[in-house]
């Protein structure tokens, strides 16, 4: 009885320090799949990210979006920042539209749970290894190239890069 006393406030304080991250795999990939309008729509929706910023680059309209700021003073208030562009592509010949997904984040955790989502997703791991700044891992199916850069530097988490791909089947 003395250690269920013992632990259970332990548990507790470990529950604030825990933040669940805003975005998972399977919403990113569903995102390469949309226009920038839809991307927008369906993250205003879910209310954890805002628009940062909108760029211009070679005629293509690049979105930025943070994740929220929670409000001062709030004790689950996390100083993980979470990021999200899109607008990139590649077109080609048929008109078609080849979508790129960036997310960013400064949590470690973050980029590893994305690699493990990755692992789920079906996604075959073609690559692993390690430059100067990053650990590599590289991901790959029939429809997407997945490129995710966890980063050996302390103060940054990483990077995951989806990219559709030219579906040449039946």
């Amino acid at each position: 009885m003395k250690k269920c006393l013992i632990l259970l406030p332990a548990l507790f304080l470990c529950s604030i320090s825990l933040y669940a991250q805003n975005v998972k795999f399977n919403d990113l990939v569903y995102y390469s799949n949309l226009a920038n309008g839809d991307v927008f729509n369906a993250l205003r929706d879910g209310r954890k990210f805002k628009q940062d910023f909108t760029t211009d680059v070679n005629g293509q309209e690049v979105e930025y979006f943070k994740s929220v700021t929670p409000k001062k003073g709030d004790i689950y208030a996390k100083a993980d920042t979470e990021k999200i562009n899109v607008g990139r592509y590649t077109k080609l010949y048929d008109g078609t539209l080849l979508r790129t997904v960036n997310y960013t984040s400064t949590n470690k955790q973050y980029i590893l749970n994305m690699i493990s989502q990755a692992k789920r997703y079906g996604l075959l791991m073609k690559f692993q290894g390690t430059d100067k700044s990053n650990n590599i891992y590289l991901f790959d199916n029939d429809y997407y190239h997945v490129s995710i850069y966890l980063s050996r530097n302390p103060t940054y988490g990483g990077l995951v890069e989806i990219k559709q791909k030219e579906f040449l089947g039946e």
